[in-house]
């Protein structure tokens, strides 16, 4: 399934909400660089929906705060 994100990096405080506009709202404490925020991302993502990291992809949005992401099934 996929869905659409935005990121917030270089956070204290790491979640993942639902937005108003129905985006995931992801605050993770990785800095954007060298694509640890994605990284980070890709496992808070993952804990969330209780799949293995490996399962999240990014399909959009590599290198923009706004990606859209896609959900493997179990």
């Amino acid at each position: 399934m996929e869905y659409r994100v935005k990121v917030v990096a270089g956070k204290k405080k790491e979640s993942v909400v639902l937005g108003r506009d129905g985006r995931l709202l992801v605050s993770v404490s990785m800095p954007r660089e060298e694509g640890k925020a994605n990284e980070r991302m890709r496992e808070l993502l993952a804990k969330h929906f209780t799949v293995s990291p490996d399962a999240i992809t990014i399909r959009r949005g590599h290198t923009s705060a706004t990606k859209t992401v896609f959900v493997k099934d179990r």
